[in-house]
């Protein structure tokens, strides 16, 4: 399976952006659950239609392998329950596994699930990629209600029986089930797997005497350029661009407690806004950080 270190990926050390300088990196952020340092989605409880359960749990396989961030097994032969009391959950039953460290606990309940004949207004392009009239058509309607918990192995709850609803509709009753379930399956991925978002890092370029340096971090050496730059700011310690460039060059490298203290350093010495735009950003990226790793 994939690893997704935390440190920054430099994904193009050259990039202008009007006439400033900088540096674009990629960095892996939580989703809007944060599972923190997990990697590994266990099914221990599933309840409802038996059909749509497995289904949704071959969705849940098929997709958490191809993304390659979570592994998953399925742990619902164990007969273990899920009990929610407040904040925490109760994992019961005589066979049940306690979930290890690094896995996040599932509970699938199939809340609702109907495929219905319906008559719908449908606008189907002709021969000619032209947009007739509307007409009636008979289509196959379906409707599924998922309720999801997930929780930590110190039994923390992530989600809270929350409820994820779709639908689709065919003129094949044979693909709705695997087609919503895979649409509601993907959604509840998304709200668990942490991704690489962009971040753009603009430099400082005014001071002609560091240019040299900012292009040799623009064509991608910037380990160099962090070496370059220390000897600077040792030779110019006044120099606000020179403290300011570093800690943008440490940012980009992953080391953002020390690019906080020159950008700390930088701002004491000048009052570009910028230059706090870009700490407050470095200290989001130290939260997401420390995040993925409780």
């Amino acid at each position: 399976m994939p690893h997704r270190s935390l440190r920054p990926l430099l994904l193009l050390a050259s990039l202008l952006i009007g006439c400033s300088s900088g540096l674009r990196v990629n960095v892996l952020e939580p989703a809007r659950v944060n599972v923190g340092a997990s990697r590994k989605l266990v099914v221990v409880q599933t309840e409802g239609q038996s059909t749509v359960q497995d289904v949704v749990l071959q969705e849940l396989y098929r997709q958490s392998r191809q993304d390659g961030y979570f592994s998953f097994t399925d742990r619902t032969h164990a007969g273990g329950t899920v009990k929610l009391t407040g904040s925490e959950v109760l994992l019961q039953g005589e066979k049940a596994t306690a979930l290890e460290s690094g896995e996040v606990g599932l509970r699938i309940d199939v809340l609702g699930w109907d495929a219905d004949l319906e008559k719908r207004q449908l606008q189907v392009k002709d021969e000619k990629g032209r947009m007739p009239k509307k007409t009636q058509k008979q289509v196959f309607v379906a409707k599924l209600i998922l309720g999801v918990t997930a929780f930590n192995s110190a039994g923390k709850v992530l989600l809270a029986e929350e409820e994820y609803a779709g639908e689709v509709e065919s003129e094949r009753v044979d693909v709705l089930l695997r087609t919503v379930a895979g649409q509601l399956v993907d959604r509840v991925l998304r709200d668990l797997t942490p991704r690489q978002v962009s971040h753009y890092l603009r430099m400082d370029d005014e001071d002609a005497a560091q240019k040299d340096i900012v292009k040799v971090a623009e064509k991608g050496d910037v380990g160099q350029a962090i070496t370059q730059l220390t000897s600077y700011v040792e030779q110019h310690p006044d120099n606000a661009g020179g403290w300011y460039n570093l800690a943008v060059l440490l940012d980009a490298s992953g080391e953002y407690e020390k690019a906080l203290e020159h950008y700390s350093r930088a701002i004491s010495l000048t009052s570009k806004d910028f230059y706090v735009k870009m700490q407050e950003a470095c200290s989001s990226r130290l939260a997401s950080r420390q995040a993925l790793r409780e």
